[in-house]
């Protein structure tokens, strides 16, 4: 959570429709962040127009355009309650890095729900955006230290809808002494203005959300690198209490197991007789196939795009050595020969200098 001096508001916002994030197998940093950023908002919070404000960050997690983040970027200064002024920014689809171009067309936003302990809230926004994506929630079950994960926020003094990357540390049960808020430590880099963000797997779906950070020791010593990140489970629970379920992230297809082809059959040991051919019978026109039941969609999870086709790279060739100098066989007596050469020549060369300088000393 970030201090603002004040709530910028400027005009015109364009894009197209929403839809969810389709995912499919590991992707780079840079396609997670193409992806999902769509789906992260600034907000700015504030208790009266053009004052002093709070600045966090949340992650759209349904078709309705709900946002989640964490209770302490809507909640006043003495957390009593929400504040009075929450606007919503959507990332622009060409970020210019001026604010002032950047963040336009604000959606003011309300808290329905919050729970201070597990520092998370529900926003509704007043109107649906023209332009944004679904983040859609990942398995956080599957996740093990070491496992790669990048964060997506607004940094203080940093820029805005800003990625960074890192692992998951390890896992913390009842971060803060709070029964049941279980997080994820991790070394992807988290400061104020980060706050209710997502913290994301390599596929780009929801594992954490980002809610505070290590920074000195009680001696004062400086820490680094110690973060954390309330786990998605823990949020997806409080949210099914609050009525909200918020997009799954699609299950990666299984490969069908294809069936062993049938042995044949031992042969006899007596051949038999070839029997005659079957009587033609009189065509008839095919049946049409049966219709098969639709599957069952997911009301929130709409792929905006088709699977991305994924193949093996092919194997590269080994470069090839390219000799830049010629070999030449020497022997060692002529290289030692050589050098004494050119000493000599410069010594040569040296001493002629000096008599260039010494007009007048021989005559």
């Amino acid at each position: 959570m970030m201090k603002l001096i004040s709530i910028v508001a400027a005009a015109g916002l364009a894009g197209s429709a929403h839809g969810a994030v389709v995912l499919r197998g590991d992707i780079s940093p840079r396609e997670i962040y193409q992806r999902v950023s769509p789906g992260v908002v600034l907000l700015l919070c504030a208790d009266k127009s053009g004052g002093t404000g709070e600045l966090g960050t949340g992650s759209v997690i349904d078709e309705r355009g709900r946002v989640l983040t964490n209770a302490h970027v809507v909640l006043d200064a003495n957390k009593e309650r929400p504040h009075k002024i929450i606007h919503a920014y959507f990332k622009p689809a060409k970020l210019t890095g001026n604010s002032r171009v950047d963040l336009v067309d604000p959606i003011a936003a309300k808290v329905v729900a919050y729970d201070r302990d597990l520092d998370l809230a529900l926003l509704e926004l007043d109107q649906r955006p023209t332009r944004y994506k679904i983040v859609p929630f990942g398995d956080d079950s599957e996740m093990e230290p070491g496992d790669p994960v990048v964060a997506i926020g607004h940094p203080e003094q940093g820029g805005l809808w800003t990625l960074t990357q890192g692992v998951i540390s390890t896992v913390v049960s009842n971060l803060g002494g709070v029964e049941g808020k279980d997080s994820f430590q991790t070394d992807a880099s988290i400061n104020r203005g980060n706050s209710g963000g997502p913290l994301l797997n390599n596929r780009g779906a929801l594992v954490g959300v980002n809610t505070s950070m290590a920074r000195k020791a009680k001696d004062g010593l400086t820490i680094t690198s110690v973060n954390f990140a309330v786990k998605a489970g823990v949020a997806r629970k409080w949210l099914a209490s609050q009525q909200a379920a918020p997009a799954e992230a699609e299950a990666e297809p299984q490969a069908e197991a294809k069936p062993e082809p049938a042995q044949a059959a031992p042969e006899t040991a007596q051949a038999k007789a070839p029997e005659p051919p079957p009587a033609a019978e009189p065509a008839q026109a095919p049946e049409p196939p049966a219709a098969q039941a639709p599957q069952p969609r997911r009301a929130t999870w709409i792929p905006a795009e088709p699977p991305m086709a994924r193949t093996a790279p092919a194997a590269a060739e080994p470069p090839k050595a390219n000799i830049l100098t010629p070999v030449q066989p020497f022997k060692a007596e002529d290289l030692i020969q050589r050098e004494i050469s050119q000493l000599e020549d410069l010594e040569r060369e040296l001493e002629q200098e000096v008599e260039k300088r010494r007009p007048g000393l021989n005559r």
